[in-house]
């Protein structure tokens, strides 16, 4: 007769309710809709054991955000918007000098409807998390900032500011050469050398 094997050990992500947030999160923002209610179950976890968790409040509000995407009634869309607005407000304000509640607010700021006035919020975020970095590179991975820097770009781009956008956008090509980000940079930068 053969022993049974012992289970296996459990998934440490599993195991860490922050970190099976940011798991699904980062799967529900590549287009996996199932793992929209993994992340859910996850934030509700960490913020049972603390209810202003600035990054599992900031991870709610950007899951509310993608649940607005996915529906199609307007009203709805609306309602989770406003709703997801006022949570990453309250992740800022629970933690300001949080990172990730920053970096996730200001990525979501940027991408809902322009309606909703966010992008002085993103562009502050961003602002604020370049300063942060520039003081202490230990506060977020170096492989985060050319995004940041780009999305700074865009945003002051959409904001109407454009003599910032393209100093931003310049700044990404000579900081991050060769880059995705770069690229993309030279490309909205000759999009912007069009117009007057």
């Amino acid at each position: 007769m053969s022993a049974a094997a012992p289970p296996s050990p459990p998934d440490p992500v599993e195991r860490n309710p922050l970190f099976a947030a940011r798991k699904y999160h980062r799967l529900a923002m590549q287009g996996d809709e199932s793992a929209l209610d993994n992340a859910a179950e996850a934030v509700d976890r960490v913020l049972a054991a603390q209810e202003n968790h600035a990054e599992a409040l900031a991870i709610r509000g950007s899951l509310l955000t993608m649940r607005a995407k996915l529906n199609k009634s307007f009203i709805k869309r609306l309602y989770y918007s406003y709703k997801a607005i006022k949570i990453l407000n309250r992740a800022v304000e629970a933690d300001p000098d949080d990172p990730a509640a920053r970096t996730i607010r200001g990525f979501t700021s940027l991408v809902l409807p322009g309606f909703l006035r966010r992008l002085k919020v993103a562009c502050r975020d961003f602002e604020y998390l370049i300063r942060r970095h520039q003081e202490d590179p230990s506060v977020l991975p170096d492989e985060m900032m050319p995004k940041i820097y780009l999305n700074l770009g865009i945003a002051y781009a959409k904001e109407g500011k454009r003599e910032e956008a393209r100093k931003t956008l310049a700044d990404v090509t000579e900081r991050f050469p060769g880059s995705r980000e770069s690229d993309r940079a030279q490309s909205l930068l000759a999009r912007l050398a069009k117009k007057p």
